[in-house]
């Protein structure tokens, strides 16, 4: 008996390490930029080179923009949930079928983007002003 207590209360702690949330707090809104690194594209017997590019994201409290060199999309994102130091991100942008997956460290201040494949994952800096 006391064994299933013990697991149950060790359990609980553990579940509140990582909570689902609906918003990013205040301090999590702003600018943040990183520059994605080159990489390499293999179409058929190809191999193309993609150059270097800015990356910029602007996160507020219900939507999100992403910039990459000229292009520049915005959309909306969903918390899916909270670790100790960082949250978790699913954001959507009309016109792309798939999500894009962004961790937001407000300890470090910054922000991960999850490349698609074949881009390299991105780790953005906050910029000061927000």
């Amino acid at each position: 008996m006391r064994f299933i207590f013990f697991l149950f209360v060790v359990i609980s702690f553990h579940a509140n390490s990582q909570t689902l949330v609906k918003e990013l707090k205040k301090k999590s809104f702003g600018n943040y930029k990183g520059v994605i690194e080159s990489y390499h594209y293999i179409a058929d017997t190809v191999t193309i080179q993609v150059e270097a590019s800015p990356i910029e994201i602007s996160l507020d409290k219900k939507f999100i923009s992403i910039t990459v060199g000229k292009i520049t999309k915005r959309g909306s994102y969903v918390v899916l949930f909270k670790g100790s130091d960082y949250y978790l991100i699913d954001a959507f942008f009309e016109g792309d079928v798939l999500t894009e997956r962004i961790v937001v460290n407000d300890k470090k201040k910054t922000l991960l983007r999850e490349g698609i494949h074949p881009q390299p994952n991105t780790t953005l800096s906050k910029t000061k002003g927000r």
